[in-house]
């Protein structure tokens, strides 16, 4: 499979059209770029991260297929992402020590009570 049939298959699995795809992408691209990407008279682009971006997929799946498509879903929206990379290391295993105590916690008590409790 090409670059360009998974960046259409990317872009028709998120519902967009071309031009709604270039409106997104945060530098400035046209919908014939990504005609161009998709047809394949285009087999690169130096916006290919932005469209990944834009696209909520992995940039390497979009580039090279490897790997899966989309990324993980973050289970926080209202805390962004760059701000928790942003926290120092020992915060981060701080936070990360505290959801595995409440993992624990969860799967204790789902013992104790069963699944459909």
């Amino acid at each position: 499979m090409s670059i360009g049939e998974r960046l259409r298959i990317a872009r028709t699995t998120r519902g967009l059209t071309q031009e709604a795809l270039a409106n997104l992408v945060q530098t400035p691209l046209t919908q014939g770029a990504i005609a161009h990407i998709e047809g394949g008279r285009s087999e690169s682009s130096r916006h290919i991260v932005w469209i990944a971006a834009a696209l909520h997929v992995r940039a390497e799946w979009l580039v090279t297929g490897k790997g899966e498509m989309f990324e993980e879903p973050w289970p926080w929206p209202s805390i962004s992402r760059s701000a928790v990379g942003e926290l120092p290391s020992h915060v981060q295993e701080d936070i990360g020590d505290y959801i595995q105590l409440k993992l624990n916690k969860y799967a204790r008590k789902e013992d104790e009570t069963g699944p459909d409790a």
